[in-house]
């Protein structure tokens, strides 16, 4: 039976491993069609992390971006997903 609890246990921290990790490699993006080229998120990115492209549009350097969600919250078309 303690061997049951620790393969179970062993499971249980692998699959909060596996879990946390595609959480923290999550990337921000940009849907151009709704980006109305406002700013606003170039505005509340604490680390510079936001740009607008040449085509008008904002863009994220994912190497820069800590996932903190302003900008997706200051975001009036919904924009950053």
């Amino acid at each position: 039976m303690k061997k049951f609890w620790v393969l179970l246990t062993l499971l249980f921290m692998l699959l909060i491993y596996i879990g946390c990790d595609k959480v923290s490699n999550m990337e921000y993006n940009v849907d151009k069609s709704a980006c109305n080229s406002c700013g606003a998120c170039i505005g509340i990115c604490p680390i510079d992390a936001i740009e607008i492209g040449n085509d008008g549009k904002a863009i994220i350097d994912q190497t820069k971006c800590n996932q903190c969600g302003k900008c997706i919250a200051i975001c009036p078309e919904d924009a950053i997903y």
